[in-house]
């Protein structure tokens, strides 16, 4: 009895305290648990399970991986094909007329319109459907990406032609792109977006004729991935 008590009397406990322990652990345990709960509740219910059922789902996982992995190789992709064609234009003699820019979300092409059109037309001149090729070989490869086509116009009234507006004339010439894109290479329509700015847009001032000659342009932008 002696032994008895003196084994489990008080002193005993506080010297070796592996009750704390224990108690320490399964309030942690039921912290983690409501604190769980919590996170669950701001989410709707549907798509907590979903969250919760994901974090265990292989599969799943394996193809987010997959996921990432293909949309590096698309940027190294998108990157390619842009300095590809800053050479390409400057192989052909092209580059002075066109100018690439290429920024985190997109591809910007600029072109200029003398060489695509005659003044009031939206019919491809040679040299347009000599440029058009370099840069449609290269766009084939972009077939993912959205694809615009912009079509722009200094501010000088249309005289005569076909075309009444400026607006229009920008339309047309957009559109001409567009088509030719699509037909001779392939590239699925519905990537490609046509859009008519008319004299709305300038990137110079319109009241000199080296600004209304900047303002003259067919702009390609591909959207990154």
């Amino acid at each position: 009895m002696k032994f008895f008590i003196e084994r489990y009397s008080p002193h005993k406990t506080q010297e070796n305290p592996l009750w704390l322990i224990v108690l320490s652990d399964i309030m942690t345990n039921l912290m983690l648990f409501f604190l769980i709960l919590y996170v669950f509740s701001l989410r709707p219910e549907s798509e907590a399970h979903a969250v919760f059922l994901n974090g265990f789902d292989k599969k799943h996982m394996e193809e987010e991986k997959e996921k990432k992995a293909q949309e590096v190789l698309q940027k190294f992709k998108e990157k390619d094909v842009a300095e590809t064609l800053r050479d390409e234009l400057e192989k052909a003699g092209l580059k002075d007329l066109a100018e690439v820019q290429m920024t985190d979300k997109l591809i910007r092409v600029n072109i200029s319109a003398p060489i695509l059109f005659r003044s009031g037309a939206a019919k491809l001149e040679p040299d347009a459907i000599k440029m058009l090729t370099v840069m449609g070989k290269l766009l084939e490869k972009l077939k993912q990406n959205d694809i615009l086509i912009e079509g722009h116009t200094d501010n000088i009234p249309v005289k005569s032609g076909d075309y009444p507006t400026n607006w229009a004339l920008s339309a047309a010439r957009a559109n001409s792109v567009v088509d030719y894109l699509a037909s001779g290479f392939g590239i699925p329509q519905e990537k490609l977006i046509s859009a008519a700015y008319g004299e709305y847009r300038p990137i110079a001032d319109n009241k000199t004729p080296q600004g209304r000659a900047k303002n003259r342009r067919i702009e390609i932008v591909v959207t990154r991935k």
